[in-house]
């Protein structure tokens, strides 16, 4: 890291630090509602009624209208007039928090998706009210522009002057990166990988991780899947289409073989979607499926972890082929129980079958077609 990286990342945490500070005392809906005292009370109660404010429910110009016997194109005029009015006030307290929303923002890179704003300014207090008050507060600052949600991006601000090239050419890196990992990886894995492309080398002033995490929030093409693995929309290790694919992903990341019981209750757990697991479903997904193999009573383990689909005597066969040699009991024993979650008598059963397997010499055990040839 030269000298002029240090010092930007320096600053970053001072202006960072005084930031959070402010935004401890952030009162936005205290802050709207002593506002809308300045209007005249119809004036106050449309614009209320608008954006959602003080517990009202949104409604639309023409539910307006109606209400207060006044034209679409009359309210939509009242709301503008009004939200001009408020902006023309000399009012400390709202200049102090737009000043705070524009510190935000540009910490952030000059562009937020707004559910990460209100996350952000919002700290641990956030509520329908707190989050409408800061939507309408965008709506006073003149620095404010609206990013409209779209099939590439979601609903986010951004500040007058803020290069959209910028934000599009950090999601074409980051989406450059994944194809060509291929899977899902963590977050630290992905910056890496961008801090040592030449677009990075060329930004890197202006590119530190927050930022990076801002511009992430905003691509859909790009999403984050239970276990904090970044990856392609698309891929089913970042949105699983399935019931099979959550399970590979529970089982993948619990990297152990589990009973079907269990893994569907881990299903229900990390809560993919609003779709609840059943333990019929999720068994018989996992028979069916290529990618499980059973390996004891109603236990699954992956097929990418080694295992090989077969009852105990299948098992038994792969195992004396792998070793080209005669093995004794124990020796049987021990290997397929790395492969097989099964009681011991299980496994003498299955070498009992004098069809695929004999004794040989001093008390070992070889495959009957090789021991013949």
């Amino acid at each position: 890291m030269n000298n002029d990286q240090s010092n930007s990342n320096i600053l970053d945490k001072i202006m960072g630090s005084q930031t959070q500070s402010n935004l401890s005392e952030f009162e936005p809906k205290e802050l709207i509602a002593n506002l809308l005292l300045m209007l005249k009370e119809r004036d106050s109660t449309i614009v209320s009624k608008r954006f959602g404010l003080g517990g009202a429910e949104i409604e639309t110009l023409e539910a307006i209208g109606k209400l207060h016997s006044l034209t679409r194109e009359r309210v939509r005029q009242i709301e503008k007039d009004s939200i001009n009015t408020l902006k023309k006030k000399k009012h400390s307290q709202l200049e102090r928090a737009l000043q705070l929303v524009f510190d935000t923002i540009i910490e952030h890179g000059g562009i937020i998706s707004e559910d990460y704003l209100l996350q952000t300014v919002l700290i641990n207090k956030s509520d329908r009210q707190e989050n409408q008050a800061v939507k309408f507060l965008l709506n006073l600052g003149e620095q404010f522009r609206h990013l409209n949600e779209s099939t590439e991006h979601y609903e986010s601000w951004y500040l007058v002057g803020f290069d959209m090239k910028k934000l599009a050419a950090v999601d074409k890196k980051f989406e450059e990166i994944l194809e060509q990992e291929k899977h899902a990886v963590t977050q630290d894995i992905l910056f890496s990988r961008f801090r040592n492309t030449d677009y990075f080398k060329q930004h890197s002033m202006e590119l530190n991780d927050k930022i990076l995490k801002s511009y992430l929030n905003i691509n859909k093409n790009i999403q984050i899947n239970p276990f904090s693995e970044i990856g392609l929309k698309h891929w089913s290790e970042v949105n699983p289409r399935d019931v099979g694919d959550k399970a590979y992903l529970v089982l993948k990341h619990h990297k152990t073989p589990e009973h079907y019981s269990q893994i569907t209750k881990m299903i229900n757990d990390h809560k993919f979607d609003n779709r609840t697991a059943y333990q019929e479903t999720v068994h018989n997904e996992l028979i069916k499926d290529k990618r499980f193999v059973l390996v004891g009573r109603g236990i699954y383990a992956l097929a990418d972890w080694g295992y090989k689909k077969g009852v105990v005597a299948d098992v038994i066969k792969e195992i004396l082929k792998t070793m080209n040699r005669p093995l004794s009991r124990d020796e049987i024993i021990s290997e397929v129980m790395k492969k097989r979650q099964v009681k011991r008598n299980t496994i003498l059963v299955g070498l009992s079958n004098k069809k695929n397997f004999m004794k040989v010499g001093n008390n070992k055990y070889a495959l009957v077609e090789e021991h013949k040839n």
